[in-house]
């Protein structure tokens, strides 16, 4: 979500996920914003390290949700290949996990989606959703009509990204179940359907 250039240098992408698991781990701990002394103590580094990946800790908490989404939606890939789950109910698990991911980070996300740059960020974070949606959907249901999984997929990352965001700023007066039961409901059945991608 960020638009620091990546690099490919292993080094880099091993400091990335100590700083990563880092900030997971207080977050886990936490229930305040993680300062970027804390994660760089976490993850035994020093804040040039942390700089030089990531211009603040919001970026970072983007970045962690980021990398969340991508590995809920291989394992709802996995999860639906293996049949173990009706379509409705893989649904509810990976929109679970996305509602659980966020409600994680909740106090950085919180200050993130608040911030002068929230809008910036709730952007971000629907493209994100979008993108894995897009991927997914090419993947799982190549017969659909590429039109049609692009819309479902905006329509989609954009409509859970909004809900989970509202629902976490407190927006929405709804449990998570609740919360999870309605967003199920508005899948298109077809996207439920899926089965073992090719």
């Amino acid at each position: 979500m960020s638009s620091r250039p990546r690099t490919a240098d292993p080094r880099a992408a091993r400091t990335r996920l100590r700083l990563a698991q880092a900030f997971t781990a207080l977050t886990g701990r936490d229930s305040v914003p993680v300062s970027v002394s804390a994660i760089v103590a976490e993850a035994g580094l020093n804040r040039s390290s942390f700089y030089a990946h990531f211009d603040t800790t919001s970026e970072l908490a983007l970045y962690v949700l980021e990398q969340a989404l991508v590995e809920i939606s291989l394992d709802d890939i996995r999860a639906r290949a293996t049949g173990e789950f009706s379509g409705r109910e893989a649904s509810r698990l990976v929109l679970g996990r996305i509602v659980d991911q966020v409600d994680a980070q909740r106090p950085d996300l919180v200050a993130v989606f608040t911030s002068a740059a929230g809008g910036d960020a709730r952007v971000l974070f629907a493209e994100r959703v979008r993108a894995n949606l897009t991927g997914y959907l090419a993947r799982t249901a190549p017969e659909r009509a590429e039109a049609e999984r692009e819309i479902t997929a905006v329509m989609l990352g954009s409509g859970v990204a909004a809900v989970v965001v509202a629902w976490m700023l407190g927006e929405l007066d709804s449990s998570r179940d609740e919360l999870l039961t309605r967003l199920v409901d508005l899948v298109p059945d077809w996207v439920h359907g899926l089965g073992r991608p090719d």
